[in-house]
């Protein structure tokens, strides 16, 4: 089958007439759609701010957790909601660093201070005249070196 020029163009016709048709209906029912949301957009502004002021609750109760509108947001949210849960954690974490810290820290001068008491309870018991006190009590006489028996000078 050979196709003559005039053929050709009268096919070629045809195809345009049924894409500009075809576009034609499709211009129409957006022009139809674009009105019908604009009557609908007059009397559904109030609902379209209440549904936004109630859309995180709605995204908490309902579990939608992503909407159209919302989408780039939600990165943002995150990354807040994760900074506030690192804020706080930090928090309860040097609360209980501080609380440790004053613990230890109490513990600590308890032990200096029985470390304090039993240096004085070992000096009370081993000082000279408390042992020269104990010897006299076994009737034991203290007898000092002389000097020149001492084998370390001072």
């Amino acid at each position: 089958m050979h196709y003559t020029e005039n053929d050709t163009k009268e096919r070629m016709r045809r195809e345009v007439v049924i894409l500009s048709d075809d576009n034609a209906s499709h211009q129409s029912q957006e022009r139809g759609k674009r009105e019908e949301s604009f009557d609908e957009g007059e009397h559904g502004e109030e609902q379209d701010e209440e549904q936004e002021s109630n859309a995180p609750w709605l995204v908490i109760t309902t579990g939608k957790i992503l909407t159209e509108g919302s989408l780039p947001y939600h990165r943002y949210f995150i990354a807040i909601a994760v900074m506030c849960f690192f804020s706080i954690f930090l928090t309860f974490m040097s609360l209980n660093a501080d609380r440790e810290y004053r613990q230890r820290e109490r513990y600590a001068t308890v032990l200096h201070e029985r470390s304090v008491l039993k240096e004085e309870e070992r000096y009370s018991l081993s000082s000279k005249s408390a042992v020269i006190s104990r010897l006299k009590r076994h009737n034991i006489e203290l007898i000092e070196l002389s000097k020149d028996s001492r084998i370390i000078e001072k």
